[in-house]
Order: structure tokens, then sequence, then C-alpha cells
């Protein structure tokens, strides 16, 4: 009796840890190269984000996927060509994944497994794949000193709908490039430093920001000499 109870404690100390959620054993699949391999994969890069499509294989009794994924820029230069698990798809019947979060302009590997009943595939399709690069800076850009210490910046507000604010940088005497300010809307188009010291050279860019946090290249600069 003294060890039924046990069992039973133990029984339920297990379900609490892995909150009654059966997914949580996909995480210590055991390998199967008997399991079909995902080797049809399509990707869609964006400029911080990768979409990935593929046929569903729950007719071949598939319950589940595993993504694997370098870091970033690293596959080329891995001596191991090391992928590491960075999600799982838990759906039979899911044929779509978006890995977000991505930096723009780079370089990733991926390679999906199949899995079924705690068992894994070996790994399917390898797909390199780059996000995409800046998009066009903004055009017409132009500043004026407006008082001793005054500075207006106005600019044409970028074309893409998907620009969401604009950062405003500057640079004085030559010095390194600091974000000093912010734009808040696609359609506003002009900055007012209220921060100038007579004597000293400014010389600010813009840099547009969308919504997926991908950016624009930087404006040409513009320097003014203040009075």
């Amino acid at each position: 009796m003294k060890k039924l109870t046990q069992i039973a404690l133990t029984a339920i100390l297990l379900l609490l840890i892995t909150g009654c959620n059966p997914t949580t054993m996909l995480n210590n699949e055991q390998l199967d190269p008997s399991l079909p391999k995902l080797n049809d994969v399509k990707a869609i890069p964006s400029n911080t984000s990768v979409a990935f499509e593929w046929q569903s294989l729950a007719q071949q009794g598939i319950t589940g996927l595993n993504i694997y994924r370098t870091d970033i820029n690293e596959y080329v230069n891995s001596p191991t060509k090391q992928l590491n698990k960075i999600a799982t798809v838990h759906n039979r019947f899911a044929t779509h994944y978006v890995d977000t979060k991505l930096k723009q302009g780079s370089s990733y590997t991926y390679t999906f497994t199949t899995v079924k009943n705690g068992f894994e595939s070996s790994h399917g399709q390898v797909i390199n794949v780059k996000t995409l690069a800046a998009f066009d800076s903004i055009t017409f850009f132009q500043g004026f000193q407006k008082t001793q210490n005054t500075i207006k910046l106005i600019w044409r507000p970028h074309a893409n709908e998907k620009v969401s604010w604009y950062r405003v940088e500057r640079s004085v005497n030559a010095g390194e490039w600091k974000w000093v300010g912010t734009v808040k809307e696609r359609m506003m188009s002009e900055y007012i430093d209220t921060s100038i010291i007579p004597g000293n050279s400014y010389t600010y860019r813009i840099i547009a920001i969308g919504y997926d946090h991908s950016f624009s290249k930087s404006s040409t600069n513009i320097s003014i000499q203040s009075r």
C-alpha cells in the first residue's frame, strides 16, 4: 500500500512539472532515421524575418516538426556546421512557420526534422537564407539654422508604407554619431533641434524605421556651421 502511494505521488509530481502538456515530451526525442525527412521547404525572407512553407506529412503519421537554425552568419565559418533547435511545431496539420527578430541583411541556415511518438528524423533539406538589406533612404533632406540655438530639419516623407518612425542622428564637430531625436509618424517630416551652441559644427542624418524593426539606408548628411 505504501509503495502504491509513493507511485501515485510521483505520477502527480510529474504531471505538475509538465503542466499536463504532452508536447513537453518532444524536447527529448530519440533519433529514428526511418522517419520521413522534410526535403521540400520554401523560404521567403523579409528584412527581419523568414517565412517557411511545406507540404504536410500528417498522412505519414508525423505529429510535429523541429526547426533548427544557426546563429547569424555562423554556418559558413563553422567547422562543425552546427545548428540549434529554435522551435517545435506541435500541430501535425501545420504547414507554415515564421522566424522573427532576425538581423537585417544577414545570413542564416535552417533545417527541419519530423517528429513521431517521441522520435525524431534525421535533418532534412539544408536551407540558406539571407534577410533583406536596408531599404532606400529618405529623399529631399535639408536643414536650416533658425536662431542661435535652433536648427530645423525637413525631408520628404518616406514612400514605403511600412515605415513607422524616423531616427534622427547627429554628430557635433565631426565626433561620433548619437541618436538625438525621434519622429513618430511616417508622414511627419520635420525635426527641430533646440540644443545648438553657436560656433559648433552640426551634421545630421535620418534613418527610417519599419514596423518590423527593419531600417532604411541613412540619408545624405547635412552639415551646418552654427552662428
